[in-house]
């Protein structure tokens, strides 16, 4: 049996694009007995997908990936098998691009005030911009000390972040409460993928820590995980007794869907009342 619990839907238009129409029959043709969405920030897309699932009779599992913090990094944290019009789900959601817009604004009144060159800041204000614009922006236009990313948004990111109150998304912990709360659980999101500062590989601490705020459990199988990584994340899920979860990351019907094999992920599946 072959599942993929991360992919994204067009419910977010200007960052994926499967619909039902597109994904229902690509599932088919993968040959899954199960897959999730899940979008970022959002659970828009989910109960069109569900009941498009459930008529193709495809076990099916709702879900959302969310942008968090967790010790002054960033991780992406999904819920699974969440009611996902529960409102504490909404209202998580939506503080992570309220959150967002307010730092970034005060960012751009803060930063030319202690000396750091912005370009244009009434244009950035006027566009609503998001902390990483004026991440990359800061990066552009200054000489940031002690720099180790050639990137420019993962340079002012990681700039930003060891700067005290310049970030505040939602942490760890307050997505593993509203998950719990929706009736669902917390996986932490591609552990081992590493994008500068957006997802450094997950450290035995990283993931020991997140375990001691309720943690529910890690994505083992991912495309860019290594045969390396795999092991150590099987070795930490044993070692903390986590559900394993498996997905593509795909966001466009040109990125291939995965088949992980569901062995290692039924305890997860029979939680999250995929097959329901």
């Amino acid at each position: 049996m072959y599942v993929d619990l991360q992919i994204h839907s067009a419910a977010l238009p200007h960052h994926s694009s499967w619909t039902p129409e597109t994904l229902i029959p690509a599932v088919h043709a993968a040959g899954l007995a199960a897959f999730a969405i899940t979008d970022h920030n959002t659970t828009a897309g989910v109960v069109a997908m569900q009941q498009a699932a459930r008529a193709a009779g495809i076990g099916f599992v709702t879900g959302c990936e969310v942008d968090s913090s967790h010790n002054g990094k960033l991780w992406h944290t999904l819920m699974y098998g969440i009611d996902p019009i529960h409102p504490d789900v909404i209202a998580l959601c939506h503080s992570v691009d309220a959150r967002n817009a307010a730092d970034a604004n005060h960012l751009l009144m803060e930063l030319p005030r202690e000396g750091w060159v912005l370009p244009d800041v009434a244009a950035l204000l006027g566009k609503q911009p998001n902390v990483a614009e004026v991440a990359t922006a800061l990066a552009q236009h200054n000489q940031l000390p002690g720099r180790v990313d050639a990137d420019d948004e993962a340079a002012g990111m990681r700039f930003l972040l060891n700067r005290p109150h310049s970030y505040n998304p939602p942490t760890v912990a307050e997505v593993i409460a509203v998950a719990h709360q929706a009736g669902g659980v917390a996986i932490l999101s591609h552990p081992g993928r590493s994008k500068g500062i957006y997802a450094i590989p997950a450290t035995a601490d990283d993931i020991a820590s997140m375990v001691t705020i309720g943690l529910d459990g890690i994505e083992v199988f991912y495309p860019a995980h290594t045969p390396e990584q795999v092991e150590f994340l099987l070795a930490c899920a044993t070692q903390h007794q986590l559900l394993i979860s498996g997905g593509s990351d795909s966001h466009h019907p040109h990125q291939p869907l995965a088949q992980w094999d569901a062995t290692l992920m039924l305890p997860l599946l029979q939680r999250v009342r995929a097959f329901a």
